[in-house]
């Protein structure tokens, strides 16, 4: 599995830090973290599409408050 999963550094915008993976280049597993309240927000996506749009939403939010995704 680990040979078949490709992961990038994390990255921090607006307060968030995201940490992107994929495995099988169709399976994309996001981590989200905020820098501010520590929340945690994982996600599974079987399109990078849809995981890049789910990036941009988060990236809008106040980075301060906690969500229910």
């Amino acid at each position: 599995m680990a040979l078949k999963t490709k992961s990038w550094q994390p990255v921090a915008r607006n307060g968030w830090i995201i940490k992107f993976s994929v495995y099988r280049d169709t399976n994309v597993l996001l981590t989200v973290i905020s820098q501010y309240t520590g929340q945690v927000i994982m996600r599974h996506f079987t399109n990078e599409d849809d995981a890049c749009m789910f990036i941009n939403l988060v990236i809008e939010l106040d980075a301060d408050e906690t969500y229910e995704l």
